[in-house]
């Protein structure tokens, strides 16, 4: 998994890529992130396209509301430089196991329908 910090970065891997890329949008300071990050490196063989870890530690960092990311972790789907599916954390909670299987399962009807 790449790691990218701001906005240039997230642009030169996640939207200039060809195909599509998995984001996980993340903060080093957020226990449900770092409780939820070992779960998505488990799965990251299982993924069908690669996966990027955008870090938000600053809250004034532009992704935050660029892609409206009111909670982290939040799991993405890009193609074409487009937002093409996206699972929210919840808030108090994050995201879990189930969703990351989520997101390999309806991977392949949200990239045929993005761009």
């Amino acid at each position: 998994m790449k790691e990218v910090v701001g906005q240039a970065a997230f642009e030169g891997e996640v939207l200039n890529s060809p195909g599509a890329v998995i984001v996980v949008f993340e903060a080093h300071w957020c226990p449900f992130c770092r409780s939820f990050m070992p779960i998505i490196r488990a799965h990251e063989a299982q993924l069908p396209a690669p996966l990027v870890a955008s870090i938000l530690d600053d809250w004034d960092d532009p992704l935050w509301e660029r892609y409206s990311v009111e909670v982290v972790p939040t799991l993405a789907i890009f193609r074409g430089g487009r937002l093409a599916f996206r699972i929210d954390g919840i808030l108090g909670k994050g995201l879990a196991e189930e969703d990351v299987k989520r997101l390999i399962a309806d991977f392949r009807n949200v990239a045929a329908r993005a761009v």
